[in-house]
């Protein structure tokens, strides 16, 4: 029973319904997981109707609780839920942000999926390579490396020239750079897949993306090098150690040694 003290309030009414027709996915939402609605609906199934409540705003639109909703469904059960009013895309952005549901790919999703016309772009890019990390991706499509590419969607933030403004990935404002750039650098990453299995590795890719601006650095030279050495890239535990290995198969043979680690 709950305490009648003048120090609790009633903040918002908890519904039930079974009409599930009513609610509608707000558009920029993260897509759904289906293996995580297939183990929610088992336990619905095994449990019967979970008491956690959906969230919703004023329009019905699904703030939090895309999930169970769709267990719910699909087990054609009820649903209770609370309405949150004046929710909108930000806010489910800020919940699930504080909440750690979200990563990268969700982000790029419901941005792209609102028209956000950089998200839209780095999208497509991910479709045309997913053999790379879509945090890669992002430093490919941001034309940077390293260790910043790694944890750019939750860390990285670039003055914009000219503005106070921050781009900011999991807020929608980030604008990524030359995504041609990007595609001819993944490309040339695929090339190498010929001679090292591990040319897709976060840490070997932020090492050739380094390379890739370094003006001592030829890529063609580099493959007429591998040719020579087919087995000669193999795993390093880091970005120095890379370097390191591709200095001496860049130099093999050669009279004059070009340092590639400085």
């Amino acid at each position: 029973m709950v305490n009648n003290s003048s120090q609790v309030q009633e903040i918002s009414k908890v519904y039930f319904t079974k009409d599930l027709s009513m609610f509608k996915i707000m558009d920029g939402n993260r897509i759904p997981n289906l293996n995580h609605i297939r183990r929610i609906s088992a336990s619905m199934k095994e449990n019967g109707v979970l008491m956690n409540p959906i969230i919703i705003n004023e329009l019905y639109e699904v703030i939090d609780g895309q999930h169970r909703l769709a267990a719910a469904r699909e087990q054609k059960a009820g649903v209770y839920f609370i309405v949150a009013k004046n929710y909108t895309l930000n806010e489910v952005h800020s919940l699930n942000l504080n909440q750690k549901n979200w990563g990268v790919k969700d982000y790029m999703q419901g941005y792209a999926s609102i028209g956000i016309e950089s998200y839209v772009k780095l999208s497509k890019f991910y479709e045309l390579n997913k053999e790379f990390s879509i945090n890669d991706c992002v430093g490919m499509c941001s034309n940077i490396s390293g260790g910043r590419a790694a944890n750019l969607a939750q860390k990285y933030r670039s003055d914009v020239s000219n503005s106070n403004l921050k781009e900011v990935f999991e807020e929608g404002t980030w604008k990524g750079k030359s995504f041609e750039l990007a595609q001819i650098n993944a490309d040339k990453l695929k090339i190498i897949k010929k001679y090292y299995n591990g040319y897709n590795r976060s840490t070997f890719v932020g090492t050739m993306l380094n390379l890739f601006t370094n003006p001592n650095f030829d890529f063609n030279f580099f493959i007429e090098k591998l040719k020579k050495q087919p087995t000669a890239l193999v795993h390093c535990a880091n970005r120095p150690q890379y370097r390191m290995l591709i200095e001496d198969i860049y130099n093999y043979r050669s009279r004059n040694k070009v340092n590639l680690r400085y």
